[in-house]
């Protein structure tokens, strides 16, 4: 399941939004500070939108030319049968 993201290393390129077969990653404007006041900017990050949905395919932490995507195996509890 997708852990974590690092956003301050993040180039916004995108790719790990493409990739997602799950549609968990998504790509949302953020602000961002300027040297000019009174401008406002935005840039689009990744934003783990729908965690519960990852299928830990590991394609985004894969693809990811920065290597910030951390995606670990989903280890659950079963119930056993005895």
């Amino acid at each position: 399941m997708i852990e974590n993201i690092e956003l301050e290393k993040c180039t916004g390129c995108g790719i790990c939004d493409v990739v997602c077969p799950a549609d968990v990653i998504h790509m949302e404007p953020q602000p961002v500070a300027t040297e000019i006041k009174g401008l406002r900017q935005t840039r689009l990050l990744p934003v783990i939108k729908f965690r519960e949905h990852c299928i830990t395919c590991f394609s985004c932490e894969i693809f990811c030319p920065e290597h910030i995507v951390d995606v670990h195996p989903s280890v659950k509890n079963r119930p056993r049968p005895w």
